[in-house]
């Protein structure tokens, strides 16, 4: 009875993308395109669909509140802000116009974004900063923190005199931004300069001395480029976490004179950009200049033995104040942004999986992407485009929905892909110089729309690579040919990359079994 020479290999790769270290060297995927890993399985990532193109200028920041069943967004561009109500599935129902009067469009703008409760008003205000500091973070360039009813329509308007009860108050004008850390709004500026305004009384940021609890400190020689509010002791407790230049510095109200109490964490730290932090689960995740770092009561360094170097060595330095990152919780995922190579806005996400412990990467669509807002009460982010159509103006699109590109009527497919390490007898524990015929896949996806898999082959790891036609992988298979999509290829190495690029389409992948018989004598060299 004659013996079955067919050798089963399970394509059970590494979790992730593979980027640092060489390709042959890989157990992980050493390439992929709009593909995510979760329980250790690549799958497709979600489609998009465009809000509006009316952004007047490069989005640049986003924020968003929910009242009721309307999710008032706010984004700042490098020519104003702008105002989009939308309702609970992400569909635009109004927009406006709240650029202040006499304000200064520059390619360099950048903004901090936030809200908090007035007292004087009884009701929620907008509090935003605006400043040119994404083409160079540490810049001196200073301007007036704006202010205007979150629902309102009416445009912003700088901080003026609150006629406060005792202390005396002078115009902020500040180069760094504010942060809203429940009931105060903090704004933070050049020389390592914070102030801080009276309990839910946000105009009196500015006022010094009295008895009103606003204040100031200088607590870094740095400026100070972010602040996000910590984990105090409860609402009548409130902390702060700053990051500067190079240092992570805490905040911590104690009441009293002093009424806030500031301790540096880390005298040696970096940040790339002031909007790449992200909050996830109590910690703060974020790029620093050569390195990922987290925040969870110290400062530590994120190992990430994937893609770190090819994230920093191949940032476009002159454009990485551009950078942003936002977090996917859905997935686990945190987003860093960045221009890579000579792309001028963020072109690439490098993604941190926190659940489940790896990195993997992405293009980003449509020429890129320049900021992103995490879902909270959607279950949608948001992100903003950098290609204008021509006629409108720039794009606010919204992420993980459905499977395919949407622009009004228009649906076009999403491609994704992922690419396997290098297989073979020399890869195997016990190398030899054996080739592979390759046979058949016995393919395991879930999947909507057909799929194509391509085996990719070279003699030795340095030689030309031999690509084979692309292989249907059916939806619904109905002939024993389509169950087991066939080859006729023999290589010494050979990887295998699957594909979707099909209105509709999208896939998991489960335990896929490739079917290859031994080849002797492969030669080494092409």
């Amino acid at each position: 009875m004659a013996t079955d020479p067919s050798v089963l290999i399970s394509l059970d790769y590494a979790p992730g993308v593979q980027r640092d270290g060489t390709v042959f060297d890989s157990s992980s995927c050493i390439d992929a395109l709009w593909c995510r890993w979760r329980l250790g399985r690549p799958r497709k990532i979600g489609g998009f669909s465009q809000i509006t193109n009316t952004l007047v200028g490069v989005p640049r920041r986003i924020h968003m509140l929910y009242d009721g069943f309307r999710v008032f967004v706010h984004v700042g561009t490098t020519n104003g802000i702008q105002q989009f109500v939308l309702d609970p599935y992400g569909n635009l129902l109004n927009s406006a116009d709240r650029t202040p009067v006499g304000f200064l469009p520059s390619p360099a703008n950048g903004w901090t974004i936030d809200a908090i409760f007035d007292t004087t008003s009884a009701a929620v205000q907008l509090v935003a900063h605006y400043v040119q500091d994404v083409g160079f973070l540490s810049i001196p360039t200073t301007s007036v923190p704006l202010i205007g009813l979150l629902t309102d329509t009416a445009p912003l308007v700088p901080f003026s005199d609150p006629t406060p009860s005792s202390g005396t108050w002078v115009q902020p004008k500040i180069s760094g931004g504010i942060v809203c850390v429940q009931p105060y709004v903090f704004d933070f500026d050049t020389a390592g300069l914070v102030q801080w305004s009276a309990p839910n009384l946000p105009l009196y940021l500015g006022v010094t001395g009295g008895t009103t609890g606003a204040g100031q400190a200088r607590i870094s020689a740095q400026k100070i480029v972010q602040g996000m509010p910590i984990r105090g002791g409860g609402a009548q407790q409130p902390a702060v976490v700053f990051w500067t230049i190079s240092e992570v510095i805490t905040g911590v109200f104690i009441g009293g004179t002093p009424v806030f109490a500031f301790s540096t964490l880390s005298p040696s730290s970096s940040i790339l950009s002031s909007d790449v932090i992200v909050e996830y689960d109590g910690l703060y995740f974020w790029a620093g200049v050569d390195r990922f770092l987290v925040f969870n009561g110290t400062v530590n360094e994120v190992p990430n033995k994937q893609n770190q170097d090819w994230f920093f060595d191949n940032i476009n330095r002159a454009y990485a104040a551009r950078s942003f990152a936002f977090k996917v919780p859905r997935y686990g995922e945190i987003w860093f942004c960045a221009p890579l190579f000579d792309a001028t806005e963020c072109s690439h996400a490098v993604i941190f999986n926190v659940r489940e412990n790896y990195w993997y990467d992405t293009i980003l669509p449509n020429g890129g992407r320049s900021c992103g807002f995490t879902a909270q009460g959607i279950p949608f982010p948001l992100m903003g485009g950098v290609d204008p159509d021509g006629v409108h103006g720039y794009k606010l699109w919204l992420h993980e929905s459905g499977v395919d590109e949407v622009v009004g009527s228009t649906v076009a497919p999403i491609r994704s892909f992922f690419e396997g390490p290098w297989l073979g007898a020399p890869k195997g524990q016990q190398p030899n110089n054996e080739g592979s015929s390759i046979q058949m896949l016995e393919p395991d996806f879930t999947q909507r729309g057909d799929l194509t898999v391509t085996i990719i082959g070279a003699p030795n790891s340095r030689a030309p690579l031999q690509t084979g036609p692309a292989v249907p992988i059916k939806q619904v298979a109905t002939t024993p040919q389509e169950q087991f999509p066939g080859f006729k290829q023999s290589s010494r190495l050979f990887r295998i990359r699957v594909e979707s690029n099909e209105l509709g389409g999208t896939y998991i992948a489960g335990k896929n079994i490739l079917h290859t018989i031994p080849a002797k004598d492969m030669r080494m060299f092409s």
